[in-house]
């Protein structure tokens, strides 16, 4: 089984911020993505749009944000030294909870579940 998150968090409204930032998400370093994957997740994307953020992550069923986010950071020194650069650059959102930084969302839709739903896994249209 795969669990799935969303969540938000904006960047600071500087230009020359946001491109540092982009760039070093173009070159993540090994330590990270190592910590990440040892922790259990599958995949993980992050999108922008202006100064607003959305990442979207796929985990291992066994996942659990709370203990595993922080142990990621106890893996490797350069995973704390990626997450204090990091958070640098960004803010939280305006719906963030108190304490919170990355700000969890709320699934609404989900094309697969509907799909086998009312289709079946190998349903088709037509």
């Amino acid at each position: 089984m795969v669990k799935s998150y969303a969540q938000t968090i904006c960047l600071k409204n500087d230009p020359r911020g946001i491109e540092e930032y982009k760039r070093h998400h173009a070159d993540c370093w090994p330590e990270v993505l190592g910590a990440l994957k040892a922790v259990g997740v599958l995949r993980m994307k992050i999108f922008l749009l202006e100064t607003r953020m959305f990442m979207y992550m796929e985990t291992e069923d066994s996942f659990d944000p709370e203990v595993d986010f922080p142990r990621h950071l106890e893996m490797s020194p350069r995973c704390v030294e990626w997450g204090k650069l990091m958070s640098t650059f960004q803010t939280p959102a305006p719906e963030a909870k108190a304490g919170e930084w990355w700000a969890y969302m709320e699934e609404v839709y989900d094309f697969e579940s509907q799909w086998d739903a009312k289709l079946g896994p190998r349903g088709s249209i037509g």
